[in-house]
């Protein structure tokens, strides 16, 4: 009986020390990555890591914490964010925190996400290089606002990413962001109208992504995506009311990320969305009764009253609608 007590003494011991030992690293893991950040010209703040979890969970407590590259216009800020793994492997990490901001662009548009309940949940594949095996983003509730206000909130919305089992720079990514209500500024543009029979909008994504190698540590210690390579919309869907769309496709991306392939588009009551573009200042409206011309004849062609199929085609650097010539196709830039 003795033995198996000072057994258990020393096994709680060592408990105890790979605990302290593994919870002191993950700390200084995450205290080099915000260096690495630093001495590339990131803003960083933090004003202090905390450590818990004892006994079964490795978890730091990171607080007033803020990462920022102001020339990419990327930012991210929590009060408190919770990093937690368990301890017999951290490479299944997680992170919470109950309020979070964030900015990034969307091509020219700069756009700041407000988020509540925020979760990453993170698999890393064990390994030297801990590639990733898989990433879920999900937030209670998010808030989407441009330079001129609020575009839309989402409730529940949440980004899968998942490596593929047949290649290891494959990942299938899904974007699901929930029940959405738009803002003043879409429902100006969009028409108050154009959401009545409909209901909530609708918008879902799915993809997959060929990288020039894969998702690892090097990455993030980089703060860089590699190339991208491959992308197969698998489907997008976009729907408010009667008026939709949708797209499908498969593009390649040559070293200096210009693409080449095709992208079908459907288009559901595109006289709706002539008059959005027209209400957005997007289309002049000299230019009105020009391009429904053309779009009429493009609808008499796809066979589908008040619809659109279209091919959008990018091959030599240049981009073709429906036979139409656009012009320089747009180059695929990493963040």
């Amino acid at each position: 009986m003795r033995k198996l007590v000072w057994l258990l003494i020393v096994l709680a011991v060592l408990w105890g020390a790979w605990w302290a030992t593994a919870t002191t690293q993950m700390q200084s893991t995450l205290t080099g990555l915000l260096d690495t950040r630093r001495a590339a010209g990131w803003e960083v703040t933090l004003k202090h890591i905390s450590k818990a979890g004892f006994p079964l969970t490795l978890e730091n407590r990171l607080s007033d914490l803020s990462v920022a590259a102001p020339a990419r216009g990327l930012a991210f800020e929590a009060p408190q964010l919770d990093l937690s793994a368990p301890v017999w492997w951290p490479g299944d990490l997680s992170a919470r925190a109950s309020a979070a901001n964030a900015a990034l662009p969307a091509g020219a548009l700069p756009l700041t996400l407000n988020m509540s309940d925020l979760r990453v949940d993170v698999e890393l594949h064990p390994g030297s290089t801990l590639q990733l095996e898989a990433l879920k983003v999900r937030s209670a509730y998010l808030e989407v606002n441009g330079p001129d206000g609020p575009l839309l909130e989402a409730e529940e919305p949440q980004m899968q990413v998942t490596q593929s089992s047949a290649a290891a720079r494959d990942y299938d990514i899904a974007l699901l962001p929930g029940g959405i209500t738009p803002g003043p500024l879409l429902r100006k543009v969009l028409g108050e109208g154009a959401g009545q029979p409909g209901g909530q909008p609708i918008l879902s994504a799915r993809m997959a992504v060929t990288f020039a190698r894969p998702l690892d540590r090097h990455s993030a210690m980089a703060g860089k995506l590699p190339q991208i390579d491959a992308l197969t919309v698998e489907n997008v869907d976009a729907a408010w009311g009667d008026v939709a769309l949708a797209a499908e496709g498969a593009l390649t991306f040559n070293a200096q990320g210009t693409p080449d392939g095709v992208l079908s588009l459907r288009v559901t009551n595109w006289s709706k969305l002539l008059d959005a573009g027209e209400r957005a200042g997007f289309l002049p409206p000299s230019m009105r009764g020009q391009v429904n011309t053309m779009l009429r004849l493009l609808e008499a062609r796809s066979g589908t009253p008040g619809g659109l199929d279209l091919d959008l085609l990018f091959a030599d650097g240049q981009m073709t609608l429906a036979g139409i010539p656009l012009g320089p196709a747009p180059r695929l830039i990493q963040p």
